[in-house]
């Protein structure tokens, strides 16, 4: 039986910290990162200080509509939406695992690469140049499956120099479907290459799938932050920067740590790019670790990427605590619940 240390040091069980199935962790997981993003969705783009004056002084806690009333400027253009719906993130997401599910194994290392990579993109492309695509997704991936649609490898179609966290915040399926760590890694860097080509951008993405994997089978937030930090030592000095801080940071609120570098070069930043991303989320997870609703609230009340940064904290978190843990209130009103569910079911059939 594994022993872990939690983030008050206490000595646990994985036995004891998770009792969910491995399937209801998938579930939890899958329906957890579309929660966290649609919570996060209408407060992006939004500061802190406006959603607490115009919605309550706890900021979203519940979903609401991207347009409603109550809020004033910035006014979003586009589409609106109702409460409980989420963004190209979960949308992208669900495309990385149905992506999977049809292929099972195959390109899970560098000899069958295009196997899983060509099915990605395709489901990528279907999606981008479709009706569901609504919801305003990042400039590099738009550029990606452009070249895609016009003949380019997905070896070639990524935007080389871009670290958006269009990548990071993908990737939980990968996670939940490899129990191999190398191969969870590897897979995530591959499958961010397909739209964003920058060391942070591949490597915040094999962060973001491990600490997925590691949630999965129990690990602790101390165990999560030493192994991934292991695994991205070297590869891009921006995410092992802010990934070392996280620790350190535990204790001071997030008004003080999720915010522009520049207004605190200690902090964590906003999550516009992908290093920051993963960094935030897991400083959320690691504070609320069995908390599946604390998680995802803080995340999603930031001055940033909120969406995202709920979007990938929801993932982890869901997968330590399994579906049957999450608020019952929130999973029936997120957008396609029934569908979120029956991917994770698929999905979880699959990995074998």
């Amino acid at each position: 039986m594994k022993t872990s240390i939690d983030q008050a040091g206490t000595s646990t069980t994985a036995d004891e910290a998770i009792d969910a199935t491995i399937a209801d962790r998938i579930a939890g997981s899958i329906v957890g990162l579309a929660i966290g993003d649609a919570l996060g969705y209408p407060h992006e783009f939004r500061t802190v200080a406006q959603v607490r004056r115009e919605i309550g002084p706890a900021g979203l806690v519940d979903f609401v509509a991207l347009k409603d009333p109550r809020f004033t400027r910035p006014m979003i253009l586009g589409t609106d939406h109702p409460p409980g719906t989420f963004t190209d993130d979960t949308q992208m997401s669900l495309a990385v695992a149905e992506a999977l599910i049809a292929c099972g194994h195959a390109g899970s290392d560098d000899d069958d690469d295009d196997t899983l990579m060509s099915e990605m993109a395709r489901r990528f492309v279907d999606w981008y140049f479709s009706d569901d695509n609504d919801r305003s997704p990042g400039a590099a991936t738009g550029t990606a499956c452009t070249a895609l649609r016009d003949g380019a490898s997905w070896r070639d179609s990524g935007v080389k120099e871009s670290k958006g966290c269009g990548a990071n915040m993908r990737v939980a399926p990968i996670g939940l479907f490899y129990d191999d760590l190398d191969t969870v890694a590897d897979v995530a860097r591959r499958s961010a290459s397909i739209t964003h080509g920058h060391p942070c951008g591949t490597e915040g993405a094999a962060a973001a799938a491990l600490c997925v994997a590691l949630a999965l089978h129990g690990a602790s937030p101390v165990e999560m932050h030493r192994e991934v930090g292991r695994r991205i030592s070297g590869r891009a000095m921006a995410l092992e920067a802010l990934w070392s801080r996280i620790p350190h940071l535990l204790h001071k609120d997030p008004a003080e740590v999720l915010v522009d570098l520049e207004q605190n070069p200690a902090g964590l930043g906003e999550s516009w790019v992908a290093e920051e991303a993963i960094a935030s989320a897991m400083y959320c997870f690691w504070r609320h670790p069995d908390d599946f609703q604390a998680c995802v609230v803080e995340a999603a009340n930031t001055d940033g990427d909120s969406d995202s940064i709920a979007c990938i904290a929801g993932s982890i978190v869901g997968a330590r605590v399994g579906l049957l843990r999450l608020p019952p209130s929130l999973v029936t009103r997120v957008e396609k619940s029934d569908h979120l569910q029956d991917v994770a079911r698929r999905l979880a059939a699959a990995r074998g």
